[in-house]
C-alpha cells in the first residue's frame, strides 16, 4: 500500500511538472505571436496607407521612395562632411601653432586611444615614425606597423622612451604616474620651470613643470613635463 502511494506520488508530481512546462511553452508560443501578428498588422496598415496615398496622389509611392534615398545620401554626405571638418581643422590648428616643427606634415586619422596613451593610426607607417597632436606637439613614436594600419606608444613609453634635450642639458623621456618626465639631467643643471623641453628634430615634448630635482640616486635630477601633447581625431606624421 505504502510502495504504490509513494509511486502515484511520483506519476502525479511528474504530470505536474509536465503541465507546467506545457503551459510555459504556450505562453511563450502566445507572446511571440502576438508579438508577430502586431508587425504583420504594422506593415499591412503601412501598406493600406500607401495604397490609399497612391490612388488619390498618382506617382506618390514613387516620390515617397526617391525622397527616402536622397535623405540617405544626405546623411552620408552630412557624415563625410563632418570627418573633412575635423582633418580641416586639426590642419589649421597645426599651421597656427608655435610648437609646430618644420617641414611638411600630413594627416592621419587616430582610430583608437588605450588607457596608456598608445594610439592606433589609420595608416601604415615605418617604425621610428614621429606622431604630432594638432598643436604640434610630439604624441607618440610608431612601434609597430600592418598593412593598414599603425600602433605609436605616447611619448616616455616603450618606442615613445626617447632622448630630449631641454637647455643645454639632454635627458630621456619617461612616464610615471600618468604624468611625462625628463630623467637623467646632470645635478645641478639649473634649469627652471619653463623651460621647453624637445626630443629629436626639434620636435616640441612639453616644458619643465618644477625645476628639476635629485632622483633617487642622488646623482641625477628629473622634472615633471606640462603642455605635453592631447591626441584628438587626427595625429600628423611627416610627408612623403
Amino acid at each position: 500500500m505504502g510502495k504504490g502511494l509513494v509511486l502515484w506520488r511520483r506519476r502525479t508530481g511528474g504530470r505536474r511538472r509536465a503541465a507546467a512546462l506545457l503551459l510555459a511553452a504556450v505562453l511563450a508560443a502566445g507572446v511571440w505571436q502576438s508579438a508577430r501578428l502586431r508587425a504583420l498588422a504594422w506593415a499591412a496598415a503601412d501598406k493600406a496607407a500607401l495604397a490609399l496615398a497612391e490612388r488619390a496622389a498618382p506617382g506618390f509611392a514613387a516620390r515617397l521612395q526617391a525622397l527616402e534615398e536622397e535623405n540617405f545620401r544626405l546623411r552620408s554626405a552630412l557624415a563625410a562632411g563632418a570627418a573633412d571638418a575635423a582633418e580641416n581643422e586639426a590642419l589649421r590648428a597645426l599651421l597656427g601653432s608655435g610648437a609646430r616643427p618644420a617641414g611638411s606634415w600630413q594627416p592621419v586619422r587616430v582610430t583608437a586611444r588605450a588607457a596608456d596613451g598608445r594610439l592606433t593610426l589609420a595608416a601604415a607607417l615605418a617604425p621610428g615614425t614621429p606622431v604630432l597632436d594638432s598643436r604640434g606637439r610630439l604624441a607618440g613614436i610608431v612601434a609597430e606597423s600592418g598593412a593598414r594600419s599603425a600602433t605609436a606608444d605616447p611619448p616616455g613609453l616603450g618606442a615613445g622612451a626617447v632622448a630630449a634635450a631641454a637647455g643645454a642639458c639632454s635627458g630621456v623621456l619617461a612616464r610615471r604616474g600618468g604624468r611625462l618626465w625628463l630623467d637623467g639631467l646632470p645635478r645641478r643643471s639649473g634649469l627652471t620651470p619653463g623651460t621647453v623641453v624637445t626630443a629629436a628634430g626639434g620636435l616640441w615634448a612639453g616644458t619643465l613643470a618644477e625645476a628639476p630635482a635629485a632622483d633617487e640616486t642622488g646623482l641625477r635630477e628629473s622634472a615633471p613635463l606640462a603642455g605635453t601633447a592631447a591626441a584628438g581625431v587626427y595625429g600628423f606624421v611627416p610627408a612623403g
